[in-house]
């Protein structure tokens, strides 16, 4: 069995392939970058032994990936009718557009709420009165 996570670090992500499970013991395990063995080994754990007889291993690698940058974790054992790569799919820039959507739906809400609160208070005054005529009270002065 295979497993490919990743974990985030200082600005760079640190790739984990670990493979477990497999017996006989040697294997031949190994980060990948776009089909080439480029990527050096960060930590690699020994062959250990698993209670049930199989054995796991563990091999990591700080990757700071670039949009067109491919990773995959190479696994070459004498069970496998071929070697496996299983690549390390990059998570999709969606937090952009998220943030623009709710900014832009805030600001909408916000001039909604502005002109309806601009038309209830408008409708609250009357237009005053051009008149010259009114009344006598109004106009005395008090002493």
């Amino acid at each position: 069995t295979v497993k490919v996570s990743v974990q985030h670090k200082d600005g760079t992500l640190m790739l984990h392939c670990h493979v477990y499970g497999f017996h006989p013991r040697h294997v031949d395990l190994k980060w990948m970058k776009n089909g080439v063995d480029y990527v050096p080994t960060y930590e690699t754990t020994h062959v250990l032994p698993n209670p049930d007889g199989t054995y796991q291993i563990r091999v990591s690698a700080d990757v700071m990936p670039g949009e067109d940058d491919s990773y995959s974790c190479y696994v070459d054992h004498s069970s496998l009718g071929a070697p496996l790569n299983i690549v390390w799919e990059q998570p999709s820039s969606w937090v952009t557009p998220v943030v623009v959507a709710v900014v832009v739906v805030a600001l909408l809400v916000a001039a909604v709420v502005g002109f309806l609160l601009y038309r209830r208070n408008r409708a609250g005054y009357k237009t005053a009165s051009t008149s010259e005529t009114s009344s006598d009270s109004n106009n005395t002065a008090r002493a």
